[in-house]
């Protein structure tokens, strides 16, 4: 069993927490708002204010406060309040933490953001007296509960030079029988966004695609049922992921080009089309 704490109490932070007491360990989740507090401690949960977080004996503390996007990027404020909190914490504790981040970062920002914040308010040195590790979440908001008991695989992102608290994260995980994958912090924050930004790539091309058809007559559903039985882009998974250079052949640069003068002469929209094929270009294809 493993002490553990929950920083986040939201979607994502109650899964991690409920997923956690699942598997036997003691947890406690820490929050700001009154009502999550209040609806936690009605269930059965132990749940806290930030200003009464001891992490003396405390094996880990899964950081889930929500990055929002801003207009010129992403807000880190709440998470930056929620590391200066742990820091203090940190300064009185005894013993050695490792501090988990979840949420969505661009690559970098654990290093270079979060874990300088840790080390100036808490006067110690992240990978000596305490650890730092970067775990993405890949939650769905209607199922997260079940999607973090039921994991496809697990990514924790450290100091590849020192081991030992990736190691002890993975140990946290090794109850919940998933592969699990070890990588340097920018990796694992890398990783996560291009898992996000595939899924909005894909939804984007369909969308493309259903208008398009909407406006032949056709309907696009027999289309789309059957690209997923013949396409390799979707029955292969790695599919276009390995270093192969643009695309090319005889179909694919042929059947972009006419693609795009087909969808021009009737005004259809094809601005993913159209980006593609530049983006191609700029790898040295057609």
């Amino acid at each position: 069993m493993s002490r553990i704490m929950i920083v986040g109490s939201g979607i994502v932070g109650r899964a991690t927490g409920k997923g956690f007491i699942e598997h036997g360990n003691d947890v406690t989740f820490v929050d700001i708002d009154d009502r999550t507090i209040s609806n936690l401690i009605e269930h059965g949960y132990t749940a806290i204010y930030p200003s009464g977080t001891d992490l003396t004996g405390v094996d880990a503390v899964f950081v889930s406060v929500t990055a929002l996007t801003a207009p010129d990027g992403i807000d880190l404020s709440h998470l930056e309040q929620a590391s200066k909190s742990l820091g203090t914490a940190l300064a009185e504790c005894p013993t050695r933490p490792v501090i988990v981040f979840r949420c969505t970062l661009p690559p970098g920002t654990t290093r270079d953001v979060l874990m300088p914040l840790l080390e100036e308010t808490s006067g110690k040195k992240a990978g000596v007296d305490f650890g730092v590790c970067y775990n993405p979440e890949y939650l769905r908001a209607d199922c997260a509960e079940r999607d973090f008991l039921q994991p496809r695989l697990l990514t924790i992102g450290g100091d590849p030079r020192n081991v030992e608290f990736t190691r002890r994260v993975a140990g946290i995980y090794a109850a919940f029988g998933a592969p699990i994958y070890e990588c340097g912090y920018e990796e694992a924050e890398f990783q996560k966004y291009v898992h996000n930004l595939y899924n909005a790539t894909k939804i984007s091309f369909f969308n493309e695609m259903r208008a398009v058809a909407l406006a032949l007559g056709l309907d696009p559903r027999i289309a789309f049922q059957f690209t997923a039985l013949s396409a390799q882009g979707m029955w292969d998974s790695l599919y276009g992921s390995r270093d192969h250079g643009p695309y090319a052949g005889a179909c694919l640069p042929k059947d972009v080009g006419a693609w795009l003068s087909f969808t021009e002469k009737r005004r259809l929209p094809a601005r993913l089309l159209g980006a593609v094929r530049e983006v191609n270009r700029a790898c040295g294809g057609n």
